[in-house]
Formats: C-alpha cells, structure tokens, sequence
C-alpha cells in the first residue's frame, strides 16, 4: 500500500485501490474533510508547524478508528466506513469529532487558528465509481464551509444551492476583475513513451478568503446565466498570453486544450473572435485545441457542425470531450472533422467492468482510429486500465495516476519529468559506408570478409557479415550510441544462415546487456535483455522464426521510466514484458556478433538507434515509410 510521504497514511492511490478491492454488495458512508484556515496558520506560524499541525491531524484521524483513512493531498482527507453502522449513528459521530478535534494535543494559538469542515455522505453502493462518491461528499463539504465553518453537512441535492448561487453570482464579476479565475493545467501524457503529449487548460476560482472554488461548483450556474462565454474567453487568453511567454523554452510547441461552452457555438464569428485573440499573442493556432462537449451536438447539430469545420479551417484543433458521458452520438463522427475524441472518465470505468463492455470500449478506440481521429481517454486511475487501454489501440491518458490540474508553477517540475532532453537519433543505412547520416558516429570493422551487397531497396546496399567466432568478423560503434535511460533501436535483418542464440546487434551495459537474436529457442527471434545484478535477470522477448534469407523488419523500444520492453516484427508487435530493470552506461556496441556467441551471418542494414521510447504508432509509420517506397524490393525476393 502507497503511503503519503508526510503523514504516512493511505495517499490517493492507495484510497482507490482499497475502494476496488471491497465487496460489490457492499455499502459505505463516506466524510470528506478539509481544515478551515489551514493558509492562514501556515502563513503566520510557518510551513514547518503547518507539517506538523497535518501529521497531528493524521493521527486523531486515526485513532478514531472510525473506518479507512486517507490524505487526498493538501488539507483535505477522507474517512471510509463500512455501512454495517447505523445510518442514524452517523452524523453523532461527526458532531463528536468535530468537538474532539479542539482538544487535540497540540499548540493552542495554532489550533485556534483552524477548525474542519465536513462533507457527509451515507449508505453508497460501492459498484458506482469512488470519483462520483467523493464529488458529492466534496459538494457536503462545500456547503459546510459556506455556512460558517467548523461544522458537517449530510449530502443533499437541494440543501443551500440557492443560497449559494446568489453568494456565487454577487461575486463573478468582481472575481474576474481581479484575476481570481485562474489556469490549472493537467498533462496529457503517453502511456507507451511516459512523454508529455499536451495539456489541458482548466479554470479554478481562487477566491482571496475561501481558497480554491473547484469548477463543479460554478461551472453549471455560470452555463445557466450566460457568464461562462465570458470566463471561457478569459481562460483561454490567459492560455494565448502563457504560449505567448514559452516562445524560445522546451514548452513553446506543447499542445494546450481549452474548454468551450455550446453557447459559443451558436455564434457565427466565434472562429474568427478566437483567431484575432491568438494572432494578438502571436501563437500559432494548430497548437490550440477546441474542447466540445458530446452532448452538445446532439442538438442543432448541423449549425454546430457547420461552426466546428470553419474552426478546422482556421487551423485549430478540435476535440469532442466526454465522449460516452450520455448521447454516444457515433452516427455524428462521419460529419465531424474533429481531431481528437477524449474517452469519458465513467465511460471508461463502466466499460471495464465486464467482457461486453471492454469489447465496446475497443471497437470505439479503433474506429475512431480508422476514421484518423486520436484518442485521449480521461480519468486513467490505475496501473491495470493503462495496460487495458494501451491493448485497445488508445497511447494518450489523462488521469491522476499521472497528475491531477495543477497550477502552472507546479507544470513546469512535472514536465521536467516528462519532457525528453536526449532526442538525438543515428541512423547507419550501411549503404557503402560506415558512418551515421548525420556524420557524427562512425562504426569500426574488426575481422575480415565483410562487405557491401543488395539492400532492402533497388538502389541501396546492406552490410553482409560471414560469421566466425566470438567478437569476430563484426562492426564495433561507439560506445555513447545510446546515452538515455530510455532507447529504441530499429534494424532490417537478413539471415543467411542460422546459429543459435547468434546476435545480430549486442550492446554491453554496465550492468547487463541487450541483444537482438534472429534466431533463439524452438526457431523463434528474440530480443534478451539481461540484468546481471541478479542471478534470474533475464528479460526475454520473443517473436515469429526468421527464416534464412528472409529480410525482417526488427525493432525494440524500451522505456526506463515504466520499465516495459516491446519488440516488433514488420510493423507489429509481437511481445512486451514488464518490470525490466533499467540498464545504464554503454561499455560497447557490436553488430554483427557479440562477447558470448559465434557472429552472425547475413546481411543487415538501415540501423537505427533512437534516445527514446517509441510508440506503436510510430514503429508502424516506420515500417510503412519502407514498404511502401517504390524502391523496396525485400519483401519480393
């Protein structure tokens, strides 16, 4: 179980893991907490006491016993308790906690300071999603902090909404005035290549007494009364001046999504409103997308459409979000010239409930794939749905086991992480000469009888190895070839005959080694990929025999930062392992042979080594770009 660094409770992962483990006839009473005035006591006492003051709290949570406890993060925490209690018990419980809480041992001018507001939810099926569970305990929590503080409130639909909504209009205005609505950027993030693909701009309400005003409490008032064509508007030039200042740093080209109401929709001029705000800021318009609702083109569809291709037109990219939240208007994708389409957060946790509902989550993903439309699907929670979703087709998630929004100052540490800074590729065709394309590698033949002969292409050549011993007849590369964690290599193999366990390209690491194996057990190809630290550390791909004088397409991509290998054969894959220990510092590079076995015999060519992870798609794309050159003769011999 996770634990959070500071109070070393359950953190938000570990919640939701409990959550899914817990029997489907199950019903649960939930709390959703938040320290009043937490700000202001880490402000006049310091973040140290405020550290403190949080492990404390920890504690008196806990030894409540009153069910799981976990730290979402920040002040907030939850509290988990089994439905066996009495409804009617309930709400005692709180009172009495609320009264404990100020006699907690701790510094009395701190804990004067500060008090909880409690959000309370009973009797909750446990088959409903935790997302849909804590949303309405955080809305409880809400309505207790705007009633004064220090107190609960039991969930329910009707309770002060009205009330709150005049307090929420009175202050809208002036809020923007001031700069209260503010962005929060979550990443988009490749699940095969852990890289950042873009992000999305959401808006938080930073009010200067209450804190942060999360979009579910505004956001339907505001589409209700008309204001949000104007908090869209502000958001997304706020987006426009932040690309504005990227120009020149690593994140000038990084895709950001912004949000945008039906009711813009129906404006004619709209497109051209957006177009002016970024030529203003001078940002180029493919690297802003246009978030749409699913719902919203179930009705007046054809105007809606009609808006949405002039904002193709224009350049900007288009996404439907929510896809699956409601309508599922599948007949509408043929006429949408969209580019994305965001799998909806429920959506996905319904559909991997159950075989039926996989298959349809699959079948979506590749047709939207067959249609040219990418694929992001949002609410990714767990380890096991980025497995289940990279098998369907879909490489883009946005979730939190990535990152939840988060400010921009908080972006740019993330994206550190997530932004590659070794992108350098070498690239040997072997077509005559031993050098890489960009002539700054140049490979070493040690032995004799190599030489230059037919290539995949009419006009080009491959390099034929005559085999022999241990490190003989082979090309030696320099050893900073690979100088990531994270790497790919892509190679076109021609056995001419075939030697166990032989490799066609062996690269020695610190601590263990890669080899690509035409030929391994039982005739089949393999990539091995060996950790020598342990005595069991052997990582072995394999895939389809390759037969003697038989051109194949090889390529291996390995990724450090999630440990998992995928090797491919002509394009597709054909094995991935998990949980591969990360080798690092290349002592020597060999094609053709290597350090344990006799060398290889056959021809190989278009050699290509790459500083990252590669996705599927892109192996894909790679294999295609030879096939279908006119000059590719391979595959005709």
């Amino acid at each position: 179980m996770e634990r959070d660094y500071l109070t070393n409770l359950p953190n938000r992962r570990s919640l939701y893991q409990y959550y899914l483990g817990l029997p489907q006839d199950m019903k649960i009473h939930a709390m959703f907490l938040d320290v009043d005035n937490f700000k202001k006591a880490n402000d006049i006492h310091g973040h140290n006491m405020g550290d403190q003051l949080l492990v404390c709290i920890a504690n008196f949570l806990q030894g409540k016993d009153f069910g799981f406890v976990a730290r979402l993060g920040g002040d907030e925490f939850v509290i988990l308790m089994d439905g066996i209690m009495p409804t009617n018990q309930v709400p005692g419980l709180v009172e009495q906690l609320l009264v404990d809480f100020k006699k907690m041992d701790f510094r009395k001018d701190v804990l004067s300071l500060v008090s909880l507001s409690v959000g309370v939810i009973r009797d909750q099926a446990v088959t409903q999603p935790l997302d849909d569970i804590l949303e309405k305990c955080d809305n409880a929590m809400y309505q207790a902090k705007m009633s004064g503080k220090n107190r609960y409130s039991l969930y329910s639909e009707l309770d002060s909404i009205l009330e709150v909504n005049r307090k929420l209009e009175k202050e809208m205005e002036e809020a923007m005035q001031n700069g209260d609505f503010q962005i929060y950027l979550q990443p988009k993030i490749n699940m095969v290549t852990s890289e950042l693909y873009g992000v999305e701009a959401l808006s938080r309400w930073v009010h200067p007494v209450e804190g942060i005003r999360p979009p579910k409490v505004y956001i339907d008032l505001f589409e209700k009364n008309g204001f949000i064509t104007k908090l869209d508007l502000h958001i997304y030039e706020e987006v426009c001046k932040l690309k504005a200042s990227w120009k020149g740093t690593k994140y000038e080209h990084i895709p950001v999504s912004v949000n945008m109401s039906r009711l813009h929709l129906y404006d004619r001029v709209f497109p051209e409103r957006l177009e002016a705000i970024a030529k203003r800021y001078e940002v180029e318009l493919p690297e802003l997308e246009m978030e749409i609702t699913e719902s919203t083109f179930v009705k007046d569809s054809d105007e809606l459409i009609a808006v949405v291709s002039k904002l193709k037109e224009k350049g900007f990219l288009v996404s439907i979000d929510d896809f699956g939240s409601g309508f599922s208007a599948l007949y509408l994708l043929k006429d949408l010239p969209v580019d994305t389409i965001k799998i909806d957060r429920g959506f996905l946790q319904s559909s991997t409930n159950d075989a039926r509902g996989k298959t349809v989550l699959r079948n979506i993903i590749t047709m939207c794939k067959d249609l040219k439309m990418d694929v992001v699907t949002e609410g990714i929670e767990t380890k096991e749905q980025v497995n289940f979703v990279i098998s369907c087709g879909c490489q883009i998630a946005q979730g939190f086991f990535y990152a939840k929004p988060m400010p921009v100052s908080e972006f740019y540490e993330f994206a550190e992480g997530y932004i590659g800074n070794a992108k350098d590729n070498h690239t040997f065709r072997l077509n005559g000469t031993l050098v890489s394309e960009d002539g700054s590698m140049e490979g070493q033949i040690t032995g004799q009888g190599l030489y230059f002969a037919q290539g995949i292409f009419s006009d080009s050549s491959s390099l034929y190895f005559p085999g022999g011993g241990q490190e003989e007849n082979i090309v030696v590369l320099p050893n900073d070839i690979i100088v990531s964690d994270s790497f790919t290599i892509s190679m076109w193999i021609r056995p001419k005959s075939v030697t166990a366990w032989t490799s066609a390209l062996f690269v020695k690491f610190e601590s263990g080694f890669c080899s690509i194996v035409p030929y391994a057990w039982e005739g089949n190809s393999c990539c091995r990929l060996r950790d020598a630290t342990v005595v069991n550390g052997w990582y072995d791909i394999a895939s389809c025999q390759f037969r003697e004088n038989t051109w194949y397409h090889y390529v291996i991509t390995y990724n450090a930062k999630t440990e998992v290998a995928v090797g491919f054969v002509n394009g597709e894959p054909v094995g991935r392992l998990e949980n591969v220990p990360t080798n690092r510092f290349v002592n020597l590079a060999y094609i053709g042979g290597d350090m344990y076995q006799p060398s290889f015999h056959g021809n190989i060519c278009e050699l290509i080594f790459y500083n990252e992870a590669k996705d599927y798609d892109f192996v894909k794309k790679l294999h295609l770009s030879y096939t279908e050159s006119e000059k590719f003769i391979a595959f005709d011999k």
